[in-house]
């Protein structure tokens, strides 16, 4: 059984993604196409080159934060190089069209002003712009455009893989759930999850079927603490829906 995945942004949250794709794999679901923004862009990288779950997992929680954030950045508090360099130590390839698997990145264009999914060209670069939350993060010079975060404006990028003609699953690892934040750090990044959830149920129509572990609420999107955790909610939130979930693709 074959289907495409769109991958949503979500800090360390997106480390359920992986979760929820060992479960996949486990029942026989076999990805062919992923399309991802920001820390979905990431793991979804990752795995279009052939990795497994579990060794992503613990090629994360092998980095040191500060070893990514820690450069000075242009537009941006920090520059992301820390990241660019561990996908090109880990990727066997440098460039998307060469990835195992077909792989989409969602990128903002802050000069164009509209969402762009690239299916082609440097793909540490680019997962890199599709992970620059400005302010926090610099955007990323790249072909003549200015490229920020795609959770900006297509934070679970569906529709880039609907042309494959592969039923879609959508993973979005950022539910909203009741919540009163409490100082101005988690204020900031709950108005930031609410701002992202918007374009989501705008992509939620071009998938098939919609995955959210609600456990990854309670995890801080910067909280590399919490890597462990992230990676059981999906694998939990993977068994719920399986069974539903292979019936509904199956059936297309």
């Amino acid at each position: 059984m074959k289907a495409a995945l769109a991958l949503s942004g979500g800090g360390i949250r997106a480390v359920a993604h992986l979760g929820i794709v060992k479960v996949l794999k486990n029942n026989g679901v076999e990805i062919e196409a992923i399309a991802g923004a920001s820390g979905g862009a990431l793991v979804g990288a990752l795995l279009c080159d052939g990795k497994e779950p579990e060794e992503i997992v613990e090629m994360i929680k092998a980095v040191k934060l500060w070893n990514l954030f820690g450069s000075r950045g242009r537009g941006g508090v920090f520059a992301l190089e820390g990241i660019r360099r561990l996908l090109e130590e880990r990727l066997s390839v440098g460039r998307i069209e060469r990835l195992r698997k077909r792989f989409f990145v969602a990128c903002t264009d802050l000069a164009g002003g509209e969402i762009r999914y690239f299916d082609r060209g440097a793909v540490g670069e680019l997962c890199i712009a599709s992970s620059s939350l400005v302010p926090v993060f610099s955007p990323v010079r790249y072909d003549g455009m200015l490229l920020a975060d795609g959770g900006f404006m297509d934070n679970m990028p569906a529709r880039p893989l609907k042309p494959l003609g592969l039923p879609v699953i959508g993973i979005n690892v950022n539910p909203i759930l009741p919540k009163k934040p409490d100082n101005v750090i988690r204020t900031t990044v709950r108005a930031l999850v609410l701002m992202m959830a918007a374009n989501i149920e705008a992509s939620r129509r071009h998938c098939h079927f919609y995955v959210e572990p609600a456990a990854c609420e309670r995890i801080n999107i910067f909280d590399f603490k919490k890597i462990d955790e992230a990676y059981d909610a999906g694998i939990k939130e993977g068994e719920k829906v399986v069974s539903k979930l292979l019936d509904t693709i199956g059936a297309i």
